[in-house]
């Protein structure tokens, strides 16, 4: 109907008219347009906070992770005080040689967590998500993603560099299994223990490398692991900060 309007406008040569149907035209297409894009990005913040919560969710999951690891590393921070000092002083107790035999058994846990992404990848790869966030937050947010990637790769280096001179790989050092145990989750019957006298441990020179290279590595990952917490706790506070905003 407008098109036959502006056919019969310009046959009677009424520009005035004719001018009047291209402004509504004009003004129509207009319209349409700033209302396709303010609903798509209201569809984008909606999409934007639901992407925020999962990846609050992903942050707190990364940080319970790595405080499995920290837990366990306190618990045996006084058998490997004790046994490095026993180790140390070269002088045999009881107590000293069962510290030593127990690290043996902590250097054996898994100190090395998986990092979870898909929320954080997700988020990256959507340019028009990324364009909604607050400066803060986005560069908070490309902080936190190479802090990752970094410490996930580093972590990764100390652990197979660990597992190249772990100390359990010495001949000195024997596990042992006993057939009493009901289940492998039953960790009271199995371990490791000294093959050779305290004597011959402290003298060896070759175990005393390989010792101090495992507990080097396996105190420098819980450090790496104190400061990627610390730093993913703080990426948190910004998402939090964002939505409440929202």
């Amino acid at each position: 109907m407008l098109l036959r309007r502006i056919t019969k406008h310009v046959t009677e040569q009424n520009w005035f008219a004719v001018f009047i149907d291209f402004l509504i035209v004009v003004v129509g297409v207009f319209i349409g347009i700033q209302v396709a894009n303010w609903n798509e990005t209201q569809s984008n913040k909606k999409g934007l906070v639901a992407s925020l919560e999962r990846l609050d969710r992903e942050v707190s999951q990364n940080i319970s992770n790595i405080d499995k690891i920290l837990v366990y590393y306190e618990k045996s921070k006084s058998d490997m005080s004790f046994g490095r000092e026993a180790l140390n002083s070269c002088t045999y107790t009881p107590e000293g040689q069962k510290a030593l035999e127990r690290m043996f058994f902590d250097f054996v846990e898994d100190v090395q967590p998986n990092f979870v992404t898909v929320v954080a990848d997700q988020l990256a790869a959507k340019d028009s998500y990324q364009d909604l966030l607050s400066i803060e937050l986005r560069m908070g947010f490309g902080d936190y993603i190479a802090d990752l990637q970094e410490e996930g790769e580093q972590l990764k280096s100390h652990y197979d560099n660990m597992w190249a001179h772990h100390v359990n790989k010495h001949p000195f050092v024997d596990a042992y299994f006993s057939h009493d145990v009901k289940s492998l989750e039953d960790y009271s019957g199995w371990g490791f223990r000294l093959g050779k006298s305290f004597e011959d441990i402290c003298s060896d020179a070759s175990f005393r490398n390989r010792f101090i290279n495992t507990l080097g590595f396996y105190t420098s990952i819980n450090y790496r692991l104190v400061k990627i917490k610390e730093k993913a706790e703080s990426f948190q506070l910004l998402l939090k900060k964002e939505l409440r905003e929202d």
